[in-house]
């Protein structure tokens, strides 16, 4: 059966559009459609575009997250131990493990340490993870299972942050968070394929249609990759794309390139594509836990840019060694870098592939005019997520200060240079919602430089066509092009235009 949708406009550009679907398929689209013998069914002004694709996100472990204890909405000390020690009560067994954590809405500052969790419970395991994912708090309980004690070096890529005695005061930075978050016990297939499922679902209720999974191999690949499979032929309601950390491929246990490959073969009886996007890599930490590394130092001054703060998680020349391989081995590369000492030192590596432009910056949070200038010439995806400004605005006015924190996300800038820009969520950090990503694009919150602003037409394009672009969907999502499946959504009204600041 064919069927003709009228009296809509058309989200990507606000023009009146028709569109002539048939079989899941668009047939055509544009200003009229004609087709005697189609249903026609009218949309009565309201806004249709393309089912949105969220570029990078953390589709299992959003679905994880929402069986453990959430402190989003604590903001002191003292609520978030009120909300362990419930939770401590209530559900006595296993690992007591907490998302969304974060020092910087509490009084001061200041970190918890594990002498706050250990007045809870020291024999229980407790761990907090910050809402960045770039630090967490554990109790003594959880540093003895993890074999952390006064005499662990150091992990590379991370530490941990130490009390007057030298022993370890439960604070973890990057790659120490890691070495922890390592020991707890990891979900059974079952429990992956619901918590997919349960993502999926929630993705699907905002109008998401694909979504790249940033960090596929946290638990173990082959049993991840099997999952999405099954969650697939089981009636996961969105495509899944699976950027797969760099050491789970090229590692020491590694599986290797060819391996992965052969994982990828589509599932069966599925109407949803699960795919390999490309290779996962992390080059710094985060503002939140002042671990992204910038130019200068934290706090309301910048300091001396000749010096740089915050946590590289690879030496420079690692970092390339860990491209050119990955880039060799024929996959796209996303990297994340939040500071703009980390995004130089990517952008470094991406030149000496030779191909800088197949591969993507992840996040770009801070950048300058010469490195935007640069990141034109080199033609990389960068992809951004507007969503933060309005979740952690207070984070990055207490680590950077006001002024640089007002020059974070660069949107106005990245397109004016006609560099190839892509919106996502990093869900399960944010709830995820791309209309709340689009409003923060385009309207930017109080605090956050105005010129920066996009329009509203611009943060839609960003979050389909040019997602779809970035994540190598560009033939089949972002744009409803005919012969495209036909995965729309449908807003309740227009979209109002936005001036730009």
């Amino acid at each position: 059966m064919r069927k003709r949708l009228t009296d809509f406009r058309w989200g990507l550009d606000g023009s009146p559009q028709e569109m002539l679907i048939e079989d899941g398929r668009v047939l055509a689209r544009g200003p009229s459609v004609s087709a005697a013998d189609a249903q026609t069914e009218s949309l009565h002004g309201r806004t249709l575009l393309p089912k949105f694709v969220d570029a990078h996100c953390h589709i299992l472990p959003t679905g994880l997250d929402l069986q453990k204890l959430n402190l989003g909405s604590c903001g002191t000390h003292e609520a978030v131990l009120d909300a362990v020690r419930d939770r401590h009560a209530t559900h006595p067994d296993g690992w007591l493990l907490a998302v969304h954590y974060d020092q910087t809405r509490y009084d001061g500052g200041r970190h918890l340490t594990r002498a706050d969790l250990d007045a809870i419970s020291a024999e229980r395991p407790i761990l907090l993870r910050h809402v960045s994912g770039h630090s967490g708090i554990a109790n003594s309980a959880a540093l003895a299972v993890a074999g952390v004690g006064a005499e662990t070096l150091d992990p590379a890529g991370g530490s941990y942050r130490r009390d007057p005695s030298g022993a370890p005061d439960g604070v973890l930075l990057e790659n120490a968070l890691e070495r922890v978050s390592a020991v707890v016990p990891n979900p059974s297939l079952e429990e992956m394929v619901e918590a997919i499922l349960e993502a999926g679902a929630e993705m699907s209720d905002v109008g998401i249609g694909c979504a790249c999974d940033m960090m596929t191999g946290r638990y173990d690949l082959e049993l991840e990759i099997a999952a999405y499979r099954l969650a697939a032929e089981r009636g996961m309601p969105i495509h899944t794309r699976l950027y797969v950390q760099w050491s789970r491929v090229f590692g020491p246990r590694g599986i290797g390139p060819e391996k992965l490959r052969e994982l990828a073969v589509p599932p069966s009886g599925s109407s949803k594509s699960v795919g390999i996007g490309g290779i996962k890599i992390f080059s710094d930490g985060a503002i939140g836990s002042g671990t992204a590394a910038i130019y200068g130092s934290y706090g309301p001054e910048a300091g001396d840019r000749l010096r740089s703060s915050g946590q590289l998680i690879y030496s420079p020349e690692k970092l390339t060694e860990m491209v050119l391989r990955a880039d060799e081995a024929g996959f796209q590369v996303a990297t994340h870098a939040i500071g703009d000492y980390a995004a130089d030192l990517v952008m470094d590596a991406y030149e000496a592939t030779g191909s800088p432009s197949m591969h993507r910056i992840e996040h770009a949070m801070i950048l300058s005019d010469a490195q935007i200038e640069r990141l034109a010439n080199l033609d990389c995806i960068v992809t951004f997520q507007p969503e933060f400004l309005m979740r952690f605005g207070h984070s990055y006015r207490r680590q950077l200060g006001d002024e640089r924190a007002s020059r974070l996300k660069r949107t106005r800038s990245l397109l004016d240079a006609g560099i190839r820009l892509a919106f996502s969520s990093d869900r399960p950090i944010v709830s995820g919602d791309p209309m709340d990503g689009v409003r923060m694009a385009s309207d930017r919150p109080d605090g956050f430089d105005p010129a920066e602003n996009c329009t509203r037409f611009e943060a839609l394009l960003a979050y389909t066509k040019s997602a779809a672009l970035a994540s190598g969907v560009r033939e089949t999502m972002g744009s409803l092009e005919p012969g495209m499946p036909s995965d729309f959504h449908v807003l309740g009204s227009p979209i109002p235009e936005v001036i730009r600041g």
